[in-house]
């Protein structure tokens, strides 16, 4: 590495003045492009409440980690912007508008404005499709599933990005009799202080 080092160095001590400019301000941009960032940027507040991003990404039912790769900003920094004080350059909203698919008006608070009206319906939407896909996913008889496959089919009609949106989420799943979960199947060293050897 340090072979490469003297060697360009080298070539920019023998270049041309016009030439080794651009050489030195390509290496320069090349060492600041590869530091990766570590921390989370610094976002101003306001004194008061000018953006409602929290209620509008809550109502999508989109997690910040979905946010962050849409973004390619850290989670943290986005923890920070969509605090209601934020104060956010039209770039930053533009960010958040392009990942939540909505105008960047709806993300600005406005005293006396509600959520628009498409807000609200895509909310209550997905809301929907997550519990007939529910239905789908546990329907024990077959007249109930094909009820659930013609709800979720109607429903992909009316809004075609509803396809693929998961069930609601299940918390852990019920066993039977004869199950062992999957604690009782590792082996677990036990040591007991004290005991004789």
């Amino acid at each position: 590495m340090a072979t490469a080092d003297i060697n360009f160095h080298l070539l920019e001590a023998i270049a041309p003045a016009a030439l080794r400019s651009a050489m030195v301000a390509k290496r320069v941009k090349a060492n600041t492009a590869a530091k990766p960032k570590r921390f989370s940027k610094d976002v101003d507040q306001a004194d008061q409440t000018v953006n409602r991003i929290a209620l509008v990404r809550q109502q999508q039912e989109m997690s910040l980690r979905s946010v962050a790769r849409h973004t390619g900003i850290d989670v943290r920094t986005l923890r920070k912007q969509e605090k209601p004080t934020a104060n956010l350059t039209l770039i930053e909203l533009t960010n958040w508008a392009d990942a939540l698919g909505v105008p960047v008006k709806d993300l600005i608070d406005a005293p006396g404005q509600g959520l628009a009206s498409p807000i609200k319906q895509r909310a209550e939407l997905i809301r929907v499709m997550k519990s007939a896909v529910s239905i789908q996913e546990n329907a024990d008889c077959e007249s109930m599933q094909a009820f659930a496959d013609t709800l979720v089919n109607q429903l992909i009609e009316l809004m075609p990005e509803l396809d693929g949106v998961s069930a609601w989420p299940t918390y852990g799943q019920r066993r039977g009799s004869e199950e062992v979960g999957r604690t009782a199947e590792q082996y677990v060293p036990v040591h007991v202080a004290g005991a004789a050897s």
